[in-house]
């Protein structure tokens, strides 16, 4: 049986729902050396490609990615939209190793199966091998650190963030703070638990956009009944209908001043901490 539910908005946080991650994977406080990832997995290209696609498999044939599909078919229908051209995806980390994101990266590539969207992907610690497979499988690898702060445009894009810093949703939100919102999915941290939780330590001025823009919001909270259960606890699918992005008066948007982190531990890599490994992945491009 299906374990769909109802589409409904959320206003507070789950019962039972764990925390939301506010640092960044302790392993990437220091830029990582590319031998030095590779040899870690202490698995070959071929090995990694085939234990991905196997991964795929099974998040495909599972209950939660059924209801994912179901969820943002309905997305879909409330935007008034046919499907989604680009999915843009930050912060899947060490999938060549680690469980929870080899599984999130299968997730990546069910909905770009699914949808035949256009996938563009960064993440500052990933290795070569990792880089090689994802060209492989026909991402785009984006150059350069943005920060969170890519651009959409006209055509319909999911923002993929499985369990992305706080800071870095901020940023994304930053970047585009219009009402072409209207344009964009976020598959991302519960901008619910998100709030709540930083609300309880005095901290949600941190991420201002995140906490304006909740309560035009329709969250769709995804239960995580995957069987790797680190992998997609408290995500949510969040959208921006056009009726409540019309009554949004345009002093909203016009209040918009870059995030600011400077009193505090920001949760991610900057573009001037991967300056060298962006180079280094710049020349390297074309490489397959």
């Amino acid at each position: 049986m299906r374990d769909h539910g109802e589409f409904k908005f959320v206003t507070r946080r789950k019962k039972g729902a764990s925390h939301v991650r506010t640092n960044y994977d302790s392993s990437i406080s220091s830029l990582p050396d590319d031998d030095e990832n590779d040899n870690y997995s202490n698995v070959n290209y071929e090995t990694v490609f085939r234990k991905v696609l196997e991964a795929e498999v099974e998040l495909k044939n599972s209950l939660f990615a059924d209801n994912v599909f179901y969820y943002l078919r309905d997305s879909l229908s409330a935007l008034n939209v046919s499907g989604i051209s680009n999915i843009l995806c930050y912060g899947l980390g060490h999938f060549s190793y680690r469980r929870s994101s080899k599984y999130q990266l299968a997730l990546l590539l069910s909905l770009k199966k699914h949808y035949n969207s256009k996938v563009h992907v960064y993440d500052p610690v990933f290795s070569s091998k990792e880089i090689k497979l994802l060209k492989g499988l026909d991402c785009n690898i984006i150059q350069v650190n943005e920060e969170g702060k890519h651009l959409v445009h006209n055509n319909v894009t999911l923002i993929y963030m499985p369990h992305c810093p706080t800071h870095l949703i901020n940023n994304f939100l930053y970047a585009n703070w219009s009402r072409k919102l209207n344009k964009c999915i976020l598959l991302t941290n519960s901008f619910s638990v998100v709030v709540d939780d930083l609300k309880k330590v005095n901290r949600s001025t941190s991420v201002d956009y995140i906490s304006r823009i909740r309560s035009y919001a329709t969250e769709i909270p995804l239960r995580n009944s995957f069987t790797c259960e680190e992998a997609f606890n408290d995500i949510s699918i969040h959208i921006f209908l056009k009726q409540d992005v019309d009554t949004i008066p345009e002093s909203f948007w016009n209040k918009r001043e870059e995030p600011c982190y400077r009193d505090e531990e920001i949760d991610y890599l900057t573009a001037k901490q991967t300056e060298g490994v962006d180079a280094k992945n710049s020349r390297t491009k074309d490489e397959t």
